[in-house]
């Protein structure tokens, strides 16, 4: 599952609309629009505060667990 599925998916199990996750993370809502549509992807940084928001582990944001997500490198 790409991240742009994984950040939606987390996202809607938390019940967070993307202007609630957008102001959490200081961004626009459009921002957070972008990566779940995969065109664009969140920086490092932002990726670090979506998975303290969501509670999981950066592997488990980048679905690294089950060897399906990005690849580190």
């Amino acid at each position: 599952m790409a991240i742009v599925n994984r950040i939606r998916e987390l996202r809607q199990k938390k019940q967070i609309s993307q202007e609630e996750l957008a102001r959490l993370l200081g961004v626009d809502r459009s921002s957070v629009a972008r990566w779940e549509t995969g065109a664009n992807h969140p920086r490092a940084s932002k990726l670090m505060m979506l998975a303290k928001i969501f509670g999981c582990t950066l592997d488990e944001l980048l679905d690294m667990e089950k060897g399906t997500g990005a690849k580190g490198g």
